[in-house]
């Protein structure tokens, strides 16, 4: 009996180890792939077929560079709250940290607002409010276990099931592979509409409040040496991007123009692969909103005490109290805006991703940058290709801010 158990333990082990290699990484991949993202990409599909696929690898790219800034400051344990404190004083980080903070639930507005709208889709519930408070009640459960590993393992196992699902859609609808092998050969166009959307295609894959959390987990990982962050961020990133690339397959295959709702993208594909596809799609959207709504806040719940000068590790009570307050926030804000404006969910998973990163998205960037040629010095090709970097993200956020503006006034 003894010797099955320990047979037993054996893969349990192995299975323990390669979420605590890798969960932070599946984290960062939860958070970046939330409800803006799945529109935007299948979007992406509709409108250019195949055509912006090879924009992914270059987000990849693009994604770990920024990553490696944040690495080297994660293996250094200096949080960039605790950078950005420094340099603009204990006086002004309070006020920044909490419009930061007041920023980026925007982004768990709509991802808790499309959660809630899933779960009204798959059970009996028929008021998409009490969906939207009950899938913040499991957020805030989620905090509740405290435990980072923990967390970290139900996140990891979300992330892999809402991969999983789209592979299944991609592989019974079996794309050529000429054509999508083709998709990933550059090409450059002057039509604004391409050149835009190749902005929020890389805007879907940097996210800046996985910087705010990698640099402040060394408590929980215990890693000094930058290459651990390093492979848990790469495959955290390739992960997404993969992921990205079947949606953007699946739409460009099946999704005719029109208006996109909450099983636009799933609709075309009953006909093609059977009915149960449109509940795999809108349980995969659900999963995904959920876990980028509440991993995305984690950010904050280190960011805030730490403006205060407050030493804080995940799940402990300044992180739970501050977590806790946005996902309320969240709620407060989703429920009016629905209410009262024509926004639905899926405009507003659509909109808020750049409510949330046209501000924070170049600050953190640019702060990163500044950290790193003051803790460490970096050779001049590695500055010049942060900077480009940089660089790219400032671009980002000035084609963002500019459709940002046109959106919101046209459903006001």
């Amino acid at each position: 009996m003894e010797e099955h158990s320990t047979v037993v333990d054996v893969p349990v082990e192995k299975a323990k180890q390669t979420i605590h290699q890798y969960g932070l990484g599946l984290l960062f991949a939860a958070n970046i792939f939330g409800a803006g993202s799945v529109y935007i990409l299948t979007q992406a599909g509709v409108s250019f077929g195949f055509g912006l696929l090879w924009v992914l690898p270059l987000a990849l790219g693009v994604g770990l560079t920024m990553h490696e800034m944040s690495a080297r400051l994660a293996a250094k344990d200096e949080p960039l709250m605790d950078y950005i404190r420094d340099v603009i004083g204990p006086t002004a980080a309070k006020p920044f940290a909490l419009g930061i903070a007041f920023i980026m639930q925007f982004w768990s507005v709509a991802n808790y607002a499309l959660a809630g709208a899933a779960l009204v889709f798959l059970t009996p519930l028929s008021n998409v409010y009490v969906g939207i408070i009950l899938m913040a009640a499991l957020g805030i459960s989620l905090v509740e276990l405290r435990v980072y590993s923990r967390i970290e393992g139900v996140i990891a196992t979300l992330v892999l099931a809402i991969f999983a699902s789209y592979l299944v859609i991609v592989a019974n609808l079996q794309p050529s592979l000429g054509g999508v092998a083709m998709g990933f050969v550059p090409t450059i166009s002057g039509d604004l509409n391409y050149l835009t959307m190749i902005i929020a295609l890389m805007g879907t894959t940097v996210y800046y409040p996985n910087f705010f959390i990698q640099t402040s987990m060394q408590h929980e990982k215990d890693w000094t040496n930058v290459s651990r962050y390093r492979k848990d961020h790469t495959v955290g990133l390739a992960a997404v991007v993969a992921l990205s690339a079947t949606v953007v397959i699946a739409a460009a295959m099946a999704v005719p123009d029109g208006t996109l709702t909450l099983t636009a993208p799933a609709e075309p594909l009953i006909d093609m692969i059977g009915p149960w596809v449109l509940g795999v799609f809108v349980l995969a959207v659900g999963a995904a909103s959920f876990t980028s709504a509440t991993g995305t806040l984690f950010a904050a719940g280190f960011m805030v005490p730490q403006s205060y000068e407050l030493t804080t590790h995940f799940g402990d009570l300044h992180f739970r109290r501050t977590v806790h307050f946005l996902i309320a926030l969240s709620v407060a804000l989703a429920i009016p805006i629905l209410a009262f404006t024509e926004f639905t969910p899926v405009r507003l998973a659509l909109l808020m991703p750049a409510v949330n990163g046209v501000v924070g998205l170049p600050i953190t960037a640019l702060a990163l940058f500044a950290a790193i040629k003051r803790y460490f010095e970096p050779s001049r090709l590695e500055q010049a290709i942060f900077f480009a970097a940089v660089v790219a993200m400032f671009l980002t956020s000035l084609v963002t801010a500019e459709s940002l503006v046109r959106s919101i006034a046209g459903l006001l």
